[in-house]
């Protein structure tokens, strides 16, 4: 008897309740739905950009999508492959901002670095190096890469001293890598004094290593 007459008493509000959490669940499922056909929608934009113009639209309509980062970073690489350096480290730099943590961001960091020490900013670039060959979170062909350029950064400053340590480190990340044995070969020659027929001493330099 309590409960039917609990039933009459509160038996519209149960049935408003329902009502209000079958709504929200609608509502929530009409939304992902949508959310999902924008996202098909600007993944079918992205599949249509064939040139540099389209993809900079493409990343212009969508600021802030990893795609919009994927679309820049193409058109960077189109850029640095034709010598285009300034305009190369505009794109990843742009692209980086718009891309989420992984390879792909990677590569963007690896070759915004190449860029600025190809347009004269060689300090920068060092350090933009430095910063992705000391990050354990990337992988190991990136870092042992950035190394690499460091070590060519050093010896076009007349700091050859520093390759054999720059290339020990690299071989801590991966001994296996190409990058560490390339940058073993950029060590300064080894100067040996010899005597001479004579008697006086000559310095001796030895041949670089055949890469």
């Amino acid at each position: 008897v309590r409960l039917k007459h609990a039933w009459e008493r509160y038996g519209g509000l149960i049935f408003f309740a329902c009502g209000v959490v079958a709504l929200g669940i609608l509502a929530k499922g009409g939304w992902e739905y949508l959310n999902v056909q924008k996202e098909l929608g600007i993944q079918k934009e992205f599949s249509e950009c064939t040139t540099p113009d389209s993809f900079l639209n493409f990343a212009a309509k969508h600021p802030g999508h990893a795609l919009a980062g994927v679309a820049e970073e193409t058109v960077a690489d189109n850029y640095f492959t034709s010598g285009r350096y300034a305009d190369a480290l505009k794109a990843y730099s742009s692209a980086i901002t718009d891309l989420p943590e992984g390879p792909v961001r990677s590569h963007a960091k690896l070759g915004q670095a190449m860029a600025l020490d190809l347009t004269g900013k060689s300090t920068e670039a060092e350090a933009g190096f430095r910063q992705i060959m000391d990050d354990t979170t990337q992988l190991k062909t990136i870092r042992c890469e950035a190394g690499y350029h460091i070590a060519g950064i050093a010896v076009a400053a007349g700091r050859g001293t520093e390759i054999p340590k720059i290339a020990e480190e690299l071989m801590k990340i991966d001994s296996s890598s190409p990058f560490a044995e390339r940058t073993f070969m950029l060590r300064p020659p080894v100067v040996a004094p010899v005597a001479s027929p004579g008697g006086l001493t000559v310095p001796l330099i030895a041949a670089p290593a055949k890469p």
